[in-house]
C-alpha cells in the first residue's frame, strides 16, 4: 500500500485521509450489517468504508502513514463482518474493528494507529447541522496496552490538518452491548472539508485490539429526531460561566474538554411511549438527572447554573437518575410521557444535569447538557 499523502496532523491520535468527492453533502447513514454479504471481501468497501493507518515510534513520534483504501472484510488487517456476536437488538451480523496486523512494524515495537471510517464533503447546506454518530458496541478481544476510540473528525483538504474532532474513548467498554454516540455541530469554517466518522485503535507487538460495533447511525440527533436541540453551549447565546464553551453541539464544556450532548430518539407519540432521552460525553461513571420543564429559559439561551447553562425550567419534573457508562453515555428507560404527565399538544423542554466532581472546569462540580424541545402528539 502507498500513502495518498503523508503530511501528519497535530494530535497524537492522527488520521490523515485523502479527499473523497463522490458525495455532495453529509448524508444520513444507517447500517445494521444484516444485508451485507459476509463472504464478500469487498462488502465493507462497497458500503463506503475506508481504512488507513498512522505509524509512530515507541515514544509517540510520527513515522509515516498510508491512506485511504477500501475497507477489507476479513483477514489480518483492520475490519470484518462478524457473526454470532450480537444480542436481540444486534441481529446476526456485526462489524468488528481491529488493528492492521499486516504491518510488520508491530514486531519493531512501533505503534500502529488503525482507522476504519466513512467520509463525506461538507457543503454550505450542512452549516448549523448538529450531527450525531451513534452505535452499539461491546468489547471484543482488546487487551492492554491497546487503546480504542470512536470519532468524528473534520479534515481540512487544503492543509490536510485536522481542524476539529470529537473523540469517545472505547478502550474500557463492557463485554455486553451498550449504546454510545459522538456529535458535532457543523460551522461555516468547515465548508469544503471532510466529515469523517469511524473507529480507530492503537497498539503494537500484535496485541489483540478487537471491538464489535452494530446499529450504526449518522444524522441530526442520530437520525430522525422527535425533538429539537436548543441552548447550545458554544457561546453564541448566553456565555458559558468560565469561558468553557463547547464545539460539539452540547452544553458548556465539562472536564472532558467538550459539552454533554443530549439527544432524543423514538417518537413524540404519547401512546407509543417510546421516547428515549440520551446523554453523551458526560463524565464516566457519574450520576446524571434527566428532567422536564415547561419553559425555554431566557429566550432559549439559558442562564448560568454551575459550570453550564440552565435551559429548561418552570414546573420542573425529575424524570430519572442514570449513571453514565465508561464512555460517558446514558439513556432513559422509562415512559417519559407518563412520568412527565404530558398530554397531546404540550411543548416540553428537557435537559440533563450531570456530576463533574474531579475535573470541573469552573469549580461547581456539576454541569448541564444542551436542551431538547419536544412537541407531544397523541
Amino acid at each position: 500500500m502507498h500513502p495518498r499523502y503523508s503530511r501528519p496532523l497535530l494530535a497524537s491520535a492522527l488520521a490523515c485521509v485523502a479527499a473523497s468527492t463522490s458525495w455532495a453533502q453529509v448524508n444520513d447513514y444507517n447500517q445494521d450489517f444484516e444485508s451485507l454479504n459476509a463472504a464478500s471481501a469487498t462488502a465493507l468497501g462497497d458500503d463506503g468504508w475506508l481504512v488507513g493507518a498512522n505509524v509512530f515510534d515507541a515514544s509517540g513520534g510520527y513515522l509515516y502513514n498510508y491512506f485511504a483504501f477500501p475497507a477489507p472484510n476479513g483477514g489480518p488487517g483492520f475490519c470484518a463482518v462478524a457473526s454470532g456476536e450480537g444480542g436481540t437488538a444486534q441481529g446476526a451480523q456485526q462489524l468488528v474493528v481491529y488493528n492492521d496486523y499486516n504491518n510488520g512494524d508491530h514486531a519493531n515495537g512501533h505503534l500502529i494507529e488503525a482507522n476504519v471510517f466513512r467520509e463525506q464533503v461538507i457543503t454550505a447546506a450542512d452549516v448549523g447541522r448538529a450531527m450525531v454518530f451513534s452505535f452499539d458496541a461491546k468489547l471484543g478481544d482488546l487487551q492492554p496496552p491497546t487503546t480504542a476510540t470512536a470519532f468524528i473528525k473534520i479534515i481540512n483538504t487544503t492543509t490536510w490538518y485536522m481542524d476539529d474532532n470529537d473523540y469517545l474513548d472505547m478502550t474500557n467498554v463492557s463485554s455486553t452491548w451498550d449504546s454510545y454516540s459522538v456529535s458535532m455541530t457543523i460551522d461555516n469554517s468547515f465548508v469544503g472539508s471532510l466529515f469523517q466518522v469511524g473507529f480507530m485503535n492503537t497498539t503494537t507487538n500484535y496485541t489483540p485490539s478487537g471491538i464489535v460495533y452494530d446499529n450504526i447511525s449518522l444524522g441530526e440527533g442520530g437520525g430522525a429526531s422527535p425533538g429539537t436541540a436548543f441552548c447550545i453551549g458554544d457561546g453564541a447565546g448566553t456565555a458559558c460561566p468560565c469561558g468553557n464553551s463547547s464545539t460539539n453541539g452540547g452544553g458548556c464544556a465539562n472536564g472532558t474538554g467538550n459539552g454533554n450532548v443530549m439527544s432524543a430518539s423514538g417518537s413524540d407519540s404519547i401512546s407509543a411511549a417510546d421516547l428515549v432521552l440520551s446523554s453523551a460525553n458526560a463524565i464516566p461513571s457519574q450520576p446524571g438527572l434527566y428532567f422536564q420543564g415547561n419553559n425555554a429559559i431566557n429566550g432559549s439561551n439559558g442562564n448560568i447554573f454551575g459550570d453550564g447553562l440552565r435551559c429548561a425550567g418552570g414546573g420542573v419534573i425529575r424524570l430519572q437518575v442514570r449513571f453514565s457508562n465508561g464512555a460517558g453515555g446514558s439513556d432513559t428507560n422509562i415512559d417519559i410521557a407518563a412520568k412527565g404527565g404530558v398530554v397531546a399538544g404540550d411543548v416540553k423542554r428537557y435537559q440533563h444535569w450531570a456530576r463533574d466532581p474531579n475535573t470541573s472546569p469552573c469549580g461547581s462540580q456539576f454541569n448541564l447538557s444542551n436542551g431538547i424541545e419536544v412537541t407531544w402528539s397523541a
